[in-house]
């Protein structure tokens, strides 16, 4: 009998179908391939009966009540990998879906967010780039000692993306990234930044020109591929790390593995099924970098030793950048979410020598 069964989105596109399913692939890490398959509505068939244990539908879906009639099973988790902090709905089965459930797993879950649901987390993939980059890195160290050169203060690279905050009953849209740039790209600003945002097409060029005045100054002459992004990295003390479309990115892991000091936007609301390490610095939304950016380079001074405590607290989820057998904590996280009664707590790190000012 199976243990799990996914059925993927039909309405969201995702490039190598269903089992290219993030979640999917984080079960087929730790179950035999007889206890774990996917498929998307359109594949199940009443008059073919499928059993299983976990039933998890991921939104936005088109299923229907005579789609589900065939399939026995335990319990029913409702998912998304939508980056909005709320669940991603097709309007039309929202009320059937909602009476499967009281469990629904995203991303990361804003603990500010008053929701309708027991909320958890999902497991979160990186590109096989980074356990490339992990490789290399490790074979440098073992033939010339561990460490490198950091001749750059703080880097970053990266599009121009929105946040979509929700604010006494209305949304609105804030690019923390445009904000820390347009202060770190001055002529005064004291310290060596490299980088800035990244290219984008001309429509989207166009919208966020009309959206946020011109920044056309931020974008960096030099385009990074995933591989020199990652070197520049690993060449910096600090790594800013900013709101993308949501308070996470990957942005907050990929610092970790190159043992950057890390100015991230302020996660204290904000869970993930990999707890963020326990030294970083939070940047309130709208504050100046300035005061942050020189506690960070102090800290890198003085305590980079703490940076080692960092990624020794994300090799208890992650072998090399990718979840494995051997890191089984990422599965116990994953697995007591389905208990009876679970609800996401913010796993954001305790006062540190470099976390909340």
């Amino acid at each position: 009998m199976l243990k799990f069964l996914v059925l993927a989105t039909d309405i969201v596109r995702r490039k190598g179908g269903p089992r290219k399913s993030p979640l999917f692939q984080f079960l087929r890490v730790f179950f035999a391939p007889g206890e774990v398959n996917t498929l998307t509505p359109g594949e199940l068939d009443p008059r073919r009966p499928l059993t299983t244990e976990i039933l998890l539908i991921e939104n936005p879906t088109s299923l229907t009540p005579e789609q589900l009639r065939g399939v026995n099973y335990r319990q029913a988790v409702l998912f998304d990998y939508g980056d909005g902090r709320t669940p991603h709905w097709n309007p039309e089965n929202k009320e059937f879906l909602s009476s499967l459930s009281d469990l629904y797993l995203k991303s990361f879950v804003d603990r500010g967010t008053d929701y309708d649901f027991r909320m958890g987390t999902l497991p979160l993939y990186r590109k096989k780039k980074l356990q490339q980059c992990l490789r290399i890195q490790e074979l440098k160290q073992a033939i010339f000692g561990a460490g490198s050169q950091r001749k750059i203060d703080l880097f970053f690279s990266g599009a121009p993306t929105d946040l979509r905050i929700h604010e006494h009953g209305q949304d609105r849209l804030y690019n923390q990234r445009i904000e820390w740039l347009s202060e770190a790209r001055t002529a005064d600003f004291p310290y060596r930044f490299v980088g800035g945002l990244s290219y984008i097409n001309k429509s989207r060029l166009k919208k966020a020109l009309e959206l946020h005045g011109d920044f056309r100054h931020l974008i960096s002459r030099r385009r990074y591929d995933f591989y020199s992004y990652y070197y520049h990295l690993c060449h910096s003390k600090i790594a800013l790390v900013p709101t993308g479309h949501a308070r996470w990115t990957y942005r907050h892991y990929e610092a970790v593995y190159a043992r950057n000091v890390m100015l991230s936007t302020d996660m204290t609301n904000i869970e993930l099924l990999v707890p963020l390490p326990p030294h970083f610095i939070q940047v309130p939304d709208g504050a100046k970098i300035l005061p942050y950016v020189e506690e960070g380079l102090k800290f890198f001074a003085e305590q980079s030793d703490l940076l080692d405590d960092n990624l020794r607290s994300l090799k208890q989820y992650y072998d090399q950048g990718q979840f494995s057998s051997s890191c089984p904590k990422s599965l116990e996280r994953f697995l007591i979410q389905l208990e009876p009664g679970y609800q996401a707590q913010s796993t954001s790190p305790a006062n540190s020598p470099a976390s909340n000012r």
